[in-house]
């Protein structure tokens, strides 16, 4: 019986210090086997960027309409098709303009002929009032003659203008380079001189403008961070790309070039306006797009990647950082994002070794085994 109990005894004691000694073994290999990614903080120049909407405005747009009223004797464009500045695009019957033109033309050379006749007149009674041969009142009536001369050439040269210039307005010109649009009358209409209904439109979109919107304080805080050196701007300028598409597939990159000085009182935003090379007419006036505009650079700052922080349900941000081969928890202010990295206000220090993957793993003071991350 005793002898029983032995056994049984020295059985479970073997049993007890193998599974002791087999749970030992495998915690200290699943202590070993803890391995993280880190990187290395160092400081860099970032460039920052923020994300917004807007729509696209033409470069140049003009309204065509008649300078003159009478009658479409031709439409010389079809439609959709590109048009150089001062290209015809109608044609206004231009007969009784042509025959005001003659008749102010004809009457002008008369009054230039009229006014050459008192000029010589009064020149030689000019010579002959110094040999007391004529009169100073027959002096006098001839620069008056002379004077209403003048007046009637100056008053047909007026006249004989306006008749060449409304002979010119008989022809409709495109006054920008551009794409026409459809033509909103047809030959044989009657058009009348500025009138309110356009004849078409001609717009020029081998540069596009592209309105942004941005909140007034927004707006306020980004100049302020530019004028304390917070940011600074980047060396080719602020660049503006466009999507089209919420998958953020850009198709354009432009230029910022100012911003409105007058806030809408409706929305409380801000427009800012960016210009874009578009010879291939991907954007169109009135389309919608997605922008992100530079908005300048941190010099000498730190950053880490969004894989290496810890956020608490309290709103705090941590991380874990490697020191002497030990996981040490950190806690750290964050300033923005910017293309899935963090700027960081406090907390890390340049050289810090920051774990960006196998943090779920850690507790604050465990053994790690690292290796270089991102």
């Amino acid at each position: 019986m005793n002898r029983k109990l032995v056994v049984c005894a020295f059985f479970l004691a073997s049993v007890f210090s193998f599974g002791c000694r087999d749970y030992q073994n495998a915690k200290n290999k699943s202590e070993q086997e803890i391995e993280v990614k880190v990187v290395r903080l160092e400081k860099q120049d970032v460039s920052l960027t923020a994300h917004l909407n807007g729509s696209v405005r033409a470069y140049e747009s003009a309204d065509i309409r008649p300078q003159i009223s009478g009658i479409i004797r031709d439409q010389l464009f079809s439609g959709g098709e590109t048009v150089n500045k001062d290209q015809p695009l109608y044609q206004i019957d231009d007969r009784p303009f042509k025959n005001r033109y003659d008749y102010t033309e004809a009457e002008y050379q008369k009054y230039c002929a009229k006014f050459n006749l008192v000029k010589i007149k009064l020149d030689r009674y000019r010579n002959l009032q110094k040999t007391n041969s004529v009169s100073n009142q027959e002096l006098e009536n001839v620069k008056s003659e002379y004077a209403e001369a003048l007046a009637q050439q100056k008053i047909s040269l007026a006249n004989f203008e306006d008749a060449k210039l409304n002979l010119e307005y008989t022809r409709v010109l495109s006054p920008i380079d551009g794409i026409v649009g459809k033509s909103n009358v047809t030959k044989g209409a009657l058009v009348t001189q500025n009138q309110s209904d356009l004849l078409t439109t001609v717009v020029d979109i081998s540069k596009v403008y592209v309105d942004l919107q941005q909140s007034a304080d927004s707006f306020r805080r980004w100049q302020l961070r530019l004028k304390n050196g917070e940011l600074h701007m980047p060396k080719d300028g602020f660049k503006v790309k466009v999507s089209l598409s919420e998958d953020n597939h850009f198709v354009k990159e432009g230029s910022f070039k100012f911003h409105e000085v007058v806030v809408d009182e409706d929305s409380g935003n801000l427009t800012l306006r960016a210009i874009f090379d578009n010879e291939d007419h991907i954007l169109l006036p009135g389309m919608t797009v997605s922008a992100v505009i530079d908005y300048g650079v941190a010099k000498d700052s730190l950053s880490i990647p969004e894989s290496a922080i810890i956020r608490e349900p309290k709103g705090e941000t941590f991380v874990f950082v490697v020191k002497d081969d030990i996981a040490l928890r950190q806690r750290v202010e964050l300033a923005r994002a910017v293309n899935g990295y963090y700027l960081v206000k406090s907390g890390l220090n340049i050289g810090d070794m920051v774990v960006v993957s196998g943090k779920k793993l850690l507790k604050n003071g465990i053994k790690v085994k690292v290796s270089s991350g991102e």
